[in-house]
């Protein structure tokens, strides 16, 4: 096998592939198996030979009798071809099928049960394998590395793809699994799965991989190419989970989830141990700062019970004695009733003819009500006539002055009456005078003919004004503005900025448009919109102009700058839509201290370049960063200097200069990261003269023709003045005679109404006649009516007076009725004087006994009114002592009965007031004091209740994880010890040192595998990680842990994509030797080992098995120039012969 001494990058293959050969570069490929049998050696090597074919040939047979013909689509269901080999542990891959996938039409893959060396050049579709068997055991894309979106696994042009992959079945299933993945070009995560011809979702495949513990996701069993550089890089921790989960039995596994999982609970149950011992630690703190004023409060309860207690003992007390009180005095009331009734019956006969004297009193008392009730009805009655009498003669009055007022009427229209027919006469007479001469026509036509005159000097002004305003002064701004602009544009051919607007003026005038419209309404915008960068910046030395100008297109000199959204919007209505400009319009929100260089000056000038094209352009912070974020001008480097071989490559390196531009030329580095570190172009141009931001003479030419377009727009202003002058004399001629003919048309129009006013007058007496007449005649009847309303008024004056007049003979009638009542009520009260006269004789008579009688009636009430007082007081106290007592418990009564005792009221008064001042000098706290402190008593308890039960938990925990590690440590150890010992066997035969070494840690998720390694006899061992070693160093430790896997792999096969690369010679071979060895162990598992290049001269294992891929647009279609048997056999006798 020939060394390969580049590679190449597939988008540069297949570039060249189409170049050559256009339509005729469809892959074909071609499965042939040869067998090369030697003499003196009894060794037989298998290999199958991939390679592009039609997609339609006719079956036919090799030199050796095998049949060569492409395989079907698909095969049928546990193809015997695949499963009679032995060897193959339960899980291994038997065949691989593809079609339309990524480089391949049709292949299919026969690897072997032990090693299989995939070999090829670049771009043939060696990790296309890879890929098959990641995508056709249900994992995900980007395990790989590479594209994420399924869509683009399937082959350009073609609708569909399909993978079919043949696993080893175990020893007690009857078939072997047979899966077949299919991709769509139009869906890019959607993918369909059979699974022996039955169609299953996607969970069925990984059920099947778990079952035979297939585990592309591990780096340990699946490391593609892509993914090679992450290994060194994997956590520690990560790697001891995928070791075991790649090497070790399922308990292991199992157990180590059960102790990361019991450590977590057991973390958890401290973490709470520890928070429950500093809750109860500060409870307990809080209790006995509060045990004071609990036990205060408590006092004071006690008190306040014990002040309760004799409130309501003084209340029972006070209520007996109100009890008692009431019934001493309804005695004392009882007795003095007694008495009276016998000093009564004792003085009965002295009082007989004081009570009939007092009763003839009461009689005659009783009828002067009555005969002083009749004197006032009597009296009202007279009264009421009076008043009767009264109103009438005011009504008597009210008509006669009705009818004096109707009187005065009279007259008054009597006089009306006069005056309307004098009228009537002076009409009349009018009427026969001689009639007024007026001619409407003819003052009508001297009118008009004014009007006429006034509209024709209308007309003339309005010509001269329509001249003014629309020709004239619209044509003198016009023109002024031009004078300014041709002024402006003088002045600015003498600046930088003056001469590239001009030039963009000429060049790209809509531009130049939007850009002189942007300066008359800066102010409508939220911020500040910036014109071109080829007019607001500068070159800062005009050196590096070509330089910087290399890196930037023409739209990013003439694109406009907003910073907000809005102000993007609103520029874009108007030069878009209003000014139908075609300019560029962006956007930039980012700040210019944002975009920071990849690499400081100082470095930079180490590399051959001066700086960064930024730092030579002067202009507005927005500007730049947008120059900075459309075209990286922070990252484009300028020099004036071209640079050496070494600063190139130094240069176009990951960590270098994307783009620069150093002396004449121009360079742009791309990279395409999916085909590695080595897949790298430049572009190469050289630098024109930039087109702006350029000093240049001022343009003489031009200058001198702006000035004489000047010269010209002065004269024409001139004439525009001097017309201006000229109509404003022609209209105030006009004015002023417009004014003349107006005051003749209204001394016109005042004449001709006076006139016709006077004719209207006389024209109209005959209907004013007609109208003064009918007013007279509407009088003389009103005059009429008023003669018969003073007649009936007269008639009602005559019935009142009589009706007074009878009235007032009943008042005098009504006046000896009232006498005689009067007299009568004048007696009786004499009467009544008399008799009580006589009853004070008597009752002085008899006084001694009326005291003594009046003064028991006093008694009894008093000693009445004291009952009933108590009686309210004894009821008011009884409801109190019932409500204090509607609590009271028997225990309570107890209590109070024992107080009480036999002491008076003052007594317990007295007590009462001891306590209330005992309970003065006892300070109160807070009263939610105790109810705090007994809730967090109970808190406490509960917490130490809790505290216990965890603790409990936590004891089980530990003799848990005490177990499991007690079975689980000695096998890891053991597993890692195994994995060092063949990790250092590995490096030893390469003369140099490794080492695994298990870390272990309390928390089991922090148990880690440590890999040290030493390439130099100076060193000491250090971790293998992604900055200490180099890129070789790094793929030589982990194809050496991955080897110390493989005596003791779990799964049924293993991939390692490219790993040899970077390796020096010496490395190589010895690395491959020791795969050899291992990996063609009688017992050792399925292993894939995909490289693009191989050395000459490598060992070999008849368990071993090599995959030769050879693809692309020289495979020829007659698969029988493709014999690689005969190619073997013509290069072996080249060997003897040599």
């Amino acid at each position: 096998m020939g060394p390969t001494s580049h590679r190449r990058s597939r988008s540069a293959f297949d570039d060249a592939h189409h170049e050559r050969n256009g339509d005729a570069s469809r892959k074909r490929v071609k499965v042939r198996k040869s067998e090369l049998e030697e003499e003196e050696e009894e060794e037989e090597v298998e290999e199958d030979f991939h390679s592009f074919a039609p997609e339609k040939e006719e079956d036919e047979l090799s030199e050796d009798g095998l049949q060569a013909a492409p395989p079907p689509p698909s095969r049928p269901p546990g193809r015997q071809a695949a499963t009679s080999q032995a060897g193959f542990q339960p899980g291994a891959i038997l065949r691989v099928t593809v079609e339309n996938f990524v480089t391949y039409e049709h292949a299919e893959f026969l690897p072997g049960p032990n090693l299989n060396m995939v070999i090829g050049p670049n771009g043939t579709g060696k990790s296309s394998l890879v890929c098959a068997i990641c995508l056709g055991l249900g994992y995900p894309a980007n395990v790989l590395g590479r594209a994420t979106k399924l869509n683009e696994f399937v082959k350009h042009g073609k609708d569909e793809a399909t993978i079919e992959i043949e696993l080893q079945k175990r020893p007690k299933d009857a078939r072997n699994p047979i899966i077949k993945l299919r991709l769509l070009s139009t869906e890019e995560q959607k993918r369909q799965f059979w699974l022996n011809g039955e169609q299953v979702p996607q969970r069925e495949i990984h059920r099947l991989m778990g079952k035979f513990r297939i585990q592309i996701d591990n780096l340990c069993q699946f490391l593609p190419q892509d993914k090679v550089s992450e290994f060194s890089g994997v956590n520690p921790v990560d790697l001891l989970s995928r070791t075991l989960q790649a090497t070790a039995p399922p308990k292991i596994i199992e157990q180590q989830i059960q102790l990361r999982e019991l450590y977590k609970k057991q973390k958890d149950f401290k973490q709470n141990s520890e928070q429950d011992t500093d809750t109860l630690r500060i409870m307990m703190t809080k209790q006995q700062g509060m045990q004071a004023d609990v036990e205060r409060l408590r006092e004071r309860e006690e008190i306040e019970k014990t002040i309760h207690d004799w409130e309501r003992a003084l209340k029972h007390c006070l209520y007996q004695e109100a009890r008692r009180d009431y019934k001493l005095s309804k005695n004392k009331k009882t007795v003095a009733e007694r008495k009276l009734r016998r000093f009564q019956a004792g003085a009965g006969p002295a009082m007989e003819a004081v009570n009939a004297k007092q009763e003839y009193a009461r009689q005659i008392k009783e009828c002067i009500p009555h005969l002083k009730r009749q004197v006032a009805q009597d009296a009202q009655l007279a009264e009421q006539m009076a008043k009767n009498i009264e109103a009438m003669d005011d009504k008597l009055r009210e008509t006669e002055g009705k009818r004096n007022a109707q009187s005065d009427g009279l007259g008054n229209k009597k006089r009306e009456l006069a005056v309307i027919r004098k009228t009537i006469t002076d009409l009349e007479s009018r009427l026969k005078n001689q009639e007024p001469n007026f001619d409407a026509a003819s003052w009508n036509t001297r009118i008009r003919e004014k009007e006429h005159r006034s509209r024709e000097i209308e007309s003339e002004r309005r010509q001269i004004q329509e001249e003014l305003v629309n020709t004239v002064v619209p044509k003198g701004k016009q023109t002024s503005r031009e004078k300014s602009n041709l002024q402006s544009q003088i002045r600015s051919l003498d600046t930088r900025e003056g001469q590239e607007l001009s030039r963009i003026e000429h060049q790209f005038p809509d531009v130049a448009s939007g850009y002189k419209w942007l300066l008359e309404h800066q102010s409508d915008f939220k911020k500040e919109v910036f014109g071109p960068a080829a007019l607001s910046c500068a070159i800062k030395d005009e050196t590096y102009s070509d330089l910087v100008q290399s890196g930037l297109q023409q739209d990013d000199f003439l694109c406009f700058v907003a910073q907000c959204k809005e102000d993007h919007t609103k520029l874009s209505d108007v030069f878009f839509k209003e000014m139908n400009l075609s300019v560029n319009i962006r956007t930039c929100t980012t700040p210019l201290r944002s975009f920071q260089p990849p690499l400081s000056n100082e470095n930079l000038r180490k590399l051959g370049l001066d700086g960064f094209a930024i730092d030579f352009i002067d202009g507005p912070e927005p500007v730049l960063a947008m120059l900075c974020a459309d075209k990286q001008l922070h990252k484009f480097a300028v020099g004036k200097r071209g640079v050496s071989d070494q600063q190139y490559e130094r240069l176009i390196q990951p960590d270098g200069v994307g783009s620069f531009a150093a002396g004449e030329h121009y360079y742009k580095t791309t990279r395409r990261a999916e085909y590695g570190p080595q897949a790298v172009s430049t572009m190469t141009n050289a630098i024109r003269p930039g087109r702006f931001w350029t000093d240049q003479p001022v343009d003489a030419e031009e200058k001198n023709r702006l000035k004489q377009k000047l010269s010209e727009v002065m004269e024409e202003l001139t004439a525009l003045s001097d017309r201006k002058r000229e109509l404003d004399t022609q209209t105030q001629a006009l004015d002023s005679k417009h004014d003349e003919i107006s005051q003749e048309l209204r001394e016109l129009r005042a004449a001709k109404s006076e006139q016709q006013r006077e004719y209207n007058q006389w024209r109209s007496l005959p209907d004013k006649i007609a109208s003064e007449k009918e007013k007279l005649e509407l009088k003389i009847e009103e005059l009429r009516e008023v003669q018969s309303t003073m007649r009936q008024l007269a008639s009602d004056m005559d019935s009142q007076a009589l009706g007074i007049a009878k009235e007032a003979l009943r008042h005098k009638e009504q006046l000896p009725k009232i006498e005689q009542a009067s007299l009568a009520y004048i007696d009786a009260q004499i009467k009544l004087a008399e008799a009580e006269s006589d009853v004070a004789a008597l009752k002085t008579k008899n006084q001694q006994v009326h005291d003594l009688l009046e003064e028991g009636k006093r008694v009894i009430a008093r000693l009445g009114q004291e009952a009933e007082t108590l009686k309210e007081r004894g009821l008011a106290l009884g409801a109190e002592v019932r409500e204090s007592m509607q609590d009271t418990t028997e225990e309570d009564l107890a209590r109070i009965n024992e107080m009480l005792g036999e002491k008076p009221s003052e007594e317990v008064r007295n007590e009462l007031q001891a306590q209330k001042s005992r309970l003065e000098y006892v300070h109160a706290a807070d009263p939610g004091v105790i109810r705090q402190f007994e809730m967090r008593a109970k808190e406490i308890e509960k917490l130490q209740q809790t505290m216990a039960r965890r603790q409990g938990q936590a004891d089980e925990l530990a003799e848990e994880i005490a177990q499991i590690r007690a079975e689980w440590e000695p096998q890891v150890d053991e597993l890692v010890g195994r994995i060092n010992d063949a990790f250092s066997y590995n490096f030893e035969q390469i003369s140099c040192a490794g080492e695994i070494s298990i870390h272990k840690d309390e928390d089991f998720s922090q148990w880690a595998i440590n890999i040290k390694v030493k390439f130099r006899e100076h060193e000491e061992l250090q971790q293998l990680d992604q900055h200490r070693q180099s890129g070789g160093e790094r793929s030589v430790s982990t194809i050496f842990y991955l080897m110390s896997l493989q005596s003791m792999a779990q799964a049924p096969f293993r991939v390692v994509d490219e790993i040899n690369q970077g390796m020096d010679p010496r490395n190589e071979r010895m690395v491959h030797e020791r795969m050899v060895d291992i990996a063609c162990d009688e017992h050792s598992s399925q292993y894939f080992l995909i490289t693009p290049k191989l050395l000459t001269g490598l060992r070999y294992h008849p368990r071993m098995k090599v995959l030769c891929i050879a693809s692309g647009p020289y495979v020829p279609a007659d698969n029988r120039k493709m014999d690689f048997k005969e190619f073997a056999r013509i290069q072996r006798r080249l060997i003897a012969a040599a």
